[in-house]
């Protein structure tokens, strides 16, 4: 049996990228921060390993049981450091794995964002990169670790989603709390497409890119849904769950790195990763889905349903 180690695995996308590589009959471990969140996993039949990403000698043994090593964690506050943690973790066990023969697959979680303002042309992962301020960290992160496919017996994919919803919220959180108190504040102009994908979505491609990583080795893939939401089309969407009920709808200036990423328009061509992996969103976007994505998350944030 193939074995994973999640790094970031009681995280939003860690969880169901954990729970995904656990149906698909792979054995899972995750790194977790404490014991409240290893009980959760636990529930769905994934290993925990209670550890800090700071501190390696938390976790690294570990890595020399893992056939694939997925990197789902961000800190934005010490981002190189934190970083660099993880990729040196990753060579070393790479280093161990070519002693022993076998191979060791790496998946990087990245960020559309790196591609910046696409306007609606459209843009795949071999486009010119044009990062927001607060993600430009992650421009030298793929390249580093892509660098690592030159350690002996260590695959290095690199993912990409784009803005992630379902289930407990992700981003829409912040729309569907706003629903609820009756005034949804977002950054931006609000004339703006967002490109989008769905949590369970996500994590299957995932579970396609491990199966498939002796072949995509050294490539950079983009997660995405085939065409954009616009914010106008969210905002009409979301408004329709509150009925006659009055919702004020606000914009403000992006006040931190996730509110410039709201306030960009992607369209993101996503046709190379579907043809590689023969992976397909299948989940109904946000705004199609809007009523189950809202009953979903109120359960999540204990709201009368």
């Amino acid at each position: 049996m193939t074995n994973v180690f999640i790094l970031g695995a009681s995280g939003y996308i860690g969880k169901e990228v954990s729970r995904a590589f656990s149906r698909a009959g792979f054995r899972v471990h995750g790194l977790v921060r404490n014991e409240e969140e290893a009980r959760i996993l636990a529930q769905d039949e994934i290993y925990t390993i209670v550890g800090d990403i700071k501190r390696p000698e938390s976790f690294i043994k570990n890595f020399d049981e893992a056939d694939v090593i997925i990197d789902t964690s961000v800190d934005y506050n010490e981002t190189a450091e934190y970083f660099k943690n993880v990729l040196n973790a990753v060579k070393q066990a790479g280093e161990r794995r070519a002693q022993r023969g076998g191979q060791l697959t790496f998946i990087h979680t990245s960020s559309v964002w790196v591609q910046g303002e696409t306007g609606y042309q459209g843009e795949s992962q071999d486009s010119d990169l044009q990062p927001l301020e607060g993600v430009a960290w992650r421009v030298k992160a793929e390249q580093d670790a892509l660098a690592l496919t030159r350690t002996p017996n260590v695959r290095v994919i690199v993912l990409r989603p784009a803005l992630v919803y379902g289930r407990t919220g992700g981003f829409f959180d912040r729309v569907f709390s706003g629903l609820v108190a009756g005034n949804i504040r977002l950054p931006g102009t609000l004339e703006n497409s967002l490109a989008t994908i769905h949590v369970d979505d996500l994590a299957e491609l995932y579970v396609k890119v491990a199966e498939r990583a002796p072949v995509l080795k050294g490539q950079t893939l983009t997660a995405a849904n085939r065409s954009s939401e616009s914010v106008q089309d969210i905002i009409r969407a979301v408004r329709r769950l509150a009925g006659k009920r009055e919702i004020k709808v606000e914009s403000h200036k992006p006040a931190n790195v996730n509110d410039e990423g709201v306030a960009l328009t992607q369209v993101i061509d996503t046709r190379s990763t579907r043809a590689v992996t023969e992976w397909e969103p299948r989940k109904r976007t946000f705004v199609e889905g809007v009523a189950e994505y809202f009953q979903s998350w109120k359960a999540a944030n204990q709201q009368p349903i």
